[in-house]
């Protein structure tokens, strides 16, 4: 009966197990996020305002929304898509989770906001295809070496 250190020495299999090994570090690579975000903050007078970044919100696909508008006295609207929710604050703050970019509409008074973003990058997630592609390969090599390895065994040769 062949050994491990015996079928190793055939080079279809010792390649085939190379390639799925380097095929599982590069797929554990893509894993790798980092943390993005993106703050804007400042005061608004009477008018329809548009929030955000445009480009910062359309690179990623997950990202958290923040909105805290305070004011000694305002009368204003935040739309998101189709919902519009109306708020009078007198000395007061308010915390909005935005599901989409936010406009705010100020009617009277002036509000202060900050608007944050954040999100996760994960820079390496594109060598995943090469990791695919490695490890189609790697599995056929693999199993033509075994079979070869197999086959030997049965001839005897082994």
């Amino acid at each position: 009966m062949g050994t491990l250190r015996e079928a190793l020495e055939y080079p279809f299999l010792k390649v085939g197990l190379i390639m799925l090994v380097l095929a599982l570090v590069i797929s554990a690579m893509g894993l790798y996020g980092v943390d993005k975000s993106y703050s804007s903050n400042g005061t608004l007078g009477e008018g329809r305002y548009l929030l955000g970044d445009e480009d910062f919100e359309k690179s990623y696909v997950y990202y958290n929304r923040t909105l805290v508008i305070s004011s000694s006295n305002a009368t204003f609207s935040v739309v998101q898509g189709n919902v519009t929710e109306k708020y009078a604050l007198l000395n007061g703050t308010v915390e909005i989770i935005p599901t989409t970019r936010p406009v705010i509409d100020v009617f009277n008074g002036t509000i202060n906001y900050t608007y944050t973003v954040s999100a996760k990058d994960y820079p390496y997630a594109i060598y995943s295809l090469l990791a695919f592609v490695l490890m189609l390969v790697g599995t056929v090599m693999a199993f033509i070496g075994y079979t070869q390895f197999l086959r030997d065994i049965k001839e005897g040769k082994r």
